[in-house]
């Protein structure tokens, strides 16, 4: 009992520490290794009807360890298909929202509240059995 109580602790300073960094700008994660002005550059290219082994090998990664390189076919496809989607964008988030974390004292928000009425105002066809 006591281990989770701990573990629930470090997991909302977790969290806390997470929500503090997007703040900040930090996202966590490995930095892309094609960067928007590469990116742009291979979309044009590609709708050319240029091949992307062919497009990757024209393209030069500017930062980190492998900086003077190319960068391989499988991370050009992946952020050709990640251009595609956001192009194709539905309107739905790509990332889900951050979750609150909410105390049992903490009063409901009115999205709770409505949310909370209509789950109790549902008929429950099976009560019958309990």
């Amino acid at each position: 009992m006591a281990g989770q109580i701990e573990r629930n602790y470090i997991r909302e300073k977790t969290l806390e520490g997470q929500v503090i960094a997007a703040s900040k700008g930090n996202h966590g994660g490995r930095p892309k290794v094609i960067d928007d002005d590469m990116l742009t550059f291979a979309v044009a290219l590609k709708d050319k009807g240029v091949p992307v082994p062919e497009i990757a090998k024209k393209l030069t990664i500017k930062t980190g360890k492998s900086a003077g390189k190319s960068p391989s076919v499988a991370s050009l496809y992946r952020a050709l298909a990640e251009a595609e989607e956001a192009a194709a964008d539905d309107g739905l988030p790509r990332r889900p929202k951050p979750v609150r974390i909410r105390r049992p004292e903490d009063p409901l928000t009115p999205e709770e509240i409505d949310l909370r009425e209509r789950l109790q105002a549902q008929p429950r066809p099976n009560a019958e059995l309990r």
